[in-house]
């Protein structure tokens, strides 16, 4: 495989898993959406005139549909590829027995962890820690594609007597400002920012002002304009959201680490 062809674009393989997963009827969208999950191999290449072809609708139809899952437009979906240097094709196409395909996937999210307690910030993290440790109810709010780390927190906090709230981040947002105010911290898994800076900007002024303390952002930006204190930077741009896999791992390493830290001040009760 020549590796330089293998670019693809995480996130807009996790928008559209997400719009597909949450779509109610069939219509040009559905369609839209499926093309380009076919063909998300060929981009940036691919024109929308092409993804329009095989959807048998138009051009302005995509770029309303581009727009419809946070982008501006087709151009904007195609400047948003990064290379990918870790997919799972790659590997098994490379390693032909069933232990050599276990062992890179394996060593390489062994690696992936090792290097990530390296990148954290630990003071940050243990800050973070400290105020959870005096904690009963807190938060999560994720994409459909973050249920997997959302659970996972869950399942790390359990040993600390620490209920966790799951909230998926499409819903209204009345319910994410009930959520805000009826827990002592809350999470938000934003990768790219956008949804921080396009949906969860627009809550009530009041209460982003009156509990931003307890809210911690994770994300790959570093220049988000809500006026939140604890944002947790991921490498941007980096192999690590080569794939859901990786991305998820990413995720959950954050939280192993905060339990770690979580036990220096809350011993577990199991």
């Amino acid at each position: 495989i020549d590796m330089n062809n293998e670019n693809i674009k995480v996130t807009l393989k996790i928008r559209l898993s997400e719009y597909l997963f949450n779509i109610k009827k069939f219509d040009v969208n559905f369609i839209i959406a499926k093309v380009m999950l076919d063909r998300l191999y060929e981009f940036p290449d691919i024109t929308i005139e092409e993804i329009a072809y095989l959807a048998n609708t138009t051009p302005s139809s995509v770029t309303k549909f581009c727009k419809r899952i946070g982008y501006n437009g087709f151009t904007n979906i195609k400047s948003d590829a990064f290379f990918q240097n870790n997919n799972l094709e790659y590997i098994s196409n490379h390693h032909t027995t069933p232990k050599e395909y276990y062992d890179t996937i394996t060593n390489g999210l062994k690696n992936l962890y090792d290097s990530l307690y390296l990148l954290y910030d630990h003071n940050q993290i243990d800050k973070i820690a400290k105020q959870l440790s005096m904690a009963k109810k807190v938060c999560i709010i994720v994409g459909m594609h973050g249920f997997a780390t959302a659970n996972f927190f869950e399942e790390v906090m359990r040993p600390f007597d620490i209920i966790v709230y799951e909230i998926n981040r499409n819903a209204d947002l009345s319910i994410i400002e009930d959520c805000i105010h009826e827990t002592d911290m809350c999470f938000i898994i934003s990768l790219t920012g956008e949804w921080v800076e396009q949906r969860f900007s627009q809550i009530n002024p009041k209460i982003m002002k009156e509990y931003q303390d307890k809210i911690v952002i994770l994300t790959m930006q570093d220049n988000l304009s809500v006026p939140i204190k604890q944002i947790v930077s991921f490498p941007p741009n980096s192999y690590l959201y080569s794939s859901n896999i990786y991305s998820s791992s990413t995720e959950q390493s954050f939280f192993i680490l905060l339990a770690a830290y979580l036990s220096q001040y809350k011993p577990s009760t199991q």
